[in-house]
């Protein structure tokens, strides 16, 4: 039986002030403070969403030594010049407790801040383009965390996780197919068309209140 659950999702900027303040605006709640990723050369703030939690991140202006490769593509220029003109959602992360053999991703490596361990598998880029995979960061990672996960001791906040809906195109089915073989239990509502450039594929996340169960997406 699969183990796999979406652990977070990616709303990414150029600076973390400015994604950060989207989210505020649009949730009316404060976020985590500021934790850094040093070897990935990026910092985020977080809040939680129920069974898992919301993620702003961007590139650290104040680590000297960034990593030229870091996850969710944040360290390549044309990316950002591209995609991040705006903050937006751009990906998300899939937790399991082990790792399998897969073409899909890359070879796991161990991060560490503060207290919380996890090993991380980013996409396999190479693979993807090879498939005509062009929209990236619509493919999830991995994660496993050998410490317990930073959503048992995040603050609550007022809002839980009601859908994911992934917009894709025929080039983009491999996610499709790949999703559906985790068995995952998050309601994820896929929505193609295939006269939507690749470019403009794209995840908007639904979100539901436990005061007056207004919904609101981020996306």
């Amino acid at each position: 039986m699969s183990d796999h659950k979406i652990d977070h999702f990616v709303f990414a900027a150029e600076t973390l002030n400015q994604g950060s303040e989207i989210i505020k605006n649009l949730l009316k709640e404060d976020l985590s403070d500021i934790n850094a990723h040093k070897t990935m050369g990026t910092h985020n703030r977080v809040i939680s969403l129920g069974s898992c939690y919301l993620e702003v991140i961007s590139l650290d202006p104040q680590n000297q030594n960034v990593n030229k490769n870091t996850w969710f593509n944040l360290s390549n220029i044309s990316y950002r010049e591209t995609f991040l003109k705006n903050p937006k959602l751009t990906s998300f992360v899939i937790s399991s407790k082990k790792f399998e053999r897969s073409i899909f991703f890359k070879k796991k490596f161990l991060v560490s801040r503060n207290k919380y361990k996890w090993f991380f598998r980013k996409p396999n880029f190479d693979y993807l383009k090879k498939n005509n995979f062009r929209n990236l960061n619509l493919f999830p990672s991995l994660i496993n965390w050998e410490t317990t996960s930073p959503l048992d001791t995040m603050k609550k906040s007022s809002y839980i996780f009601e859908s994911l809906e992934i917009m894709l195109n025929k080039n983009h089915k491999l996610l499709y197919d790949f999703l559906l073989s985790l068995n995952l239990k998050e309601k994820i509502i896929f929505n193609f068309d295939d006269d939507i450039n690749d470019d403009l594929l794209s995840l908007k996340l639904t979100l539901k209140s436990l005061i007056d169960d207004k919904q609101i997406l981020i996306s």
